[in-house]
């Protein structure tokens, strides 16, 4: 088989506008890609060994810790598909994603390392086998996933979701900017989820109302994104945001940037993800007020901030 000496795979990122916890209990979401994060991976030949590495470490397949069996198991996956389990390369990850903040990180490298392999054994990759890899890896990651980041970070329009239907894409009619806002703090998706399931234990007819009005926020969240009606779609954030507050999902942090994006021009501001940290995302109606927003959110003590628009 011919191969090329090198090869590489280029991943963006993704957020949920709307539809956090909700979705699990099937109601749509919506989620965006976010191109301006990205992950890339290069593989190279080399003389000897299987190496993973990235700016702070370089690993050889074998000792990867526990954080990274996902990974680790994708690239044994692909090298059996290629008939090279004895390949010797290196795999290099350059990335500006941040781990564990619900913006699709690990679903980001899964398809770039996918994409890298294919491109390195010169031999065309379906959506089919690309969505099948990425997933295969995820699953090891973070349990069953639900197949949106994956779909989302290898989309270039945002995605309607329900659990166990068809995704559609959302056709955009939008000016705005959106600020995202980095906690600094690492969500926990596993403890997220669980809180709102004893929520549902606790208050069960309250709860699920509350559940479901996240579903009618995100049906109207994709007519807004269609039409481009900016501080109804502002309106909408804000609505969603105060539920997740009181479904016991928000953190300190992302409160208080919320509030800081909220005085300073934002049309609405959430938490975006699973919560209990991470990062929240604001919407703007123009660059200029994207800016100044998120200047004040790193004055206030953000660990980052992005700037993007459709």
């Amino acid at each position: 088989m011919t191969t090329s000496k090198v090869g590489t795979g280029i991943a963006h990122s993704k957020l949920i506008l709307i539809g956090e916890h909700a979705v699990v209990y099937g109601q749509p979401a919506i989620a965006l890609p976010v191109t301006i994060l990205k992950t890339t991976v290069t593989i190279s030949a080399i003389s000897a060994g299987q190496y993973i590495e990235n700016s702070e470490s370089r690993r050889r397949l074998e000792l990867m810790g526990d954080e990274f069996e996902g990974v680790r198991q994708l690239i044994i996956r692909l090298l059996q598909k290629f008939e090279t389990p004895d390949l010797t390369f290196s795999l290099e990850i350059d990335s500006n994603i941040p781990q564990g903040r619900g913006l699709g990180a690990s679903a980001a490298l899964a398809t770039a390392i996918t994409r890298a392999f294919f491109d390195f054994f010169e031999r065309e990759l379906t959506d089919k086998e690309l969505l099948y890899f990425a997933n295969f890896s995820e699953n090891i990651t973070h349990g069953r996933a639900s197949g949106i980041d994956v779909a989302t970070v290898n989309s270039e329009l945002p995605l309607w979701f329900i659990k166990n239907e068809p995704m559609e894409q959302i056709e955009l009619n939008f000016s705005g900017f959106l600020v995202i806002g980095d906690t600094g703090v690492h969500g926990f998706t596993s403890q997220a989820i669980s809180i709102v399931r004893e929520r549902i234990c606790e208050e069960k007819e309250k709860t699920m109302h509350q559940i479901s009005k996240l579903g009618l926020l995100a049906a109207s969240s994709k007519e807004f994104l269609m039409s481009n009606q900016l501080p109804e779609l502002g309106n909408v954030m804000n609505e969603a945001h105060d539920i997740l507050t009181h479904l016991g999902v928000s953190h300190p942090r992302l409160n208080a940037m919320v509030k800081t994006a909220l005085a300073n021009g934002a049309l609405g501001a959430k938490l975006t993800g699973s919560g209990l940290g991470g990062v929240m995302v604001a919407l703007a109606k123009n660059e200029k007020d994207a800016i100044k927003i998120s200047q004040k959110l790193l004055k206030k003590g953000a660990k980052n901030t992005w700037i993007y628009s459709f």
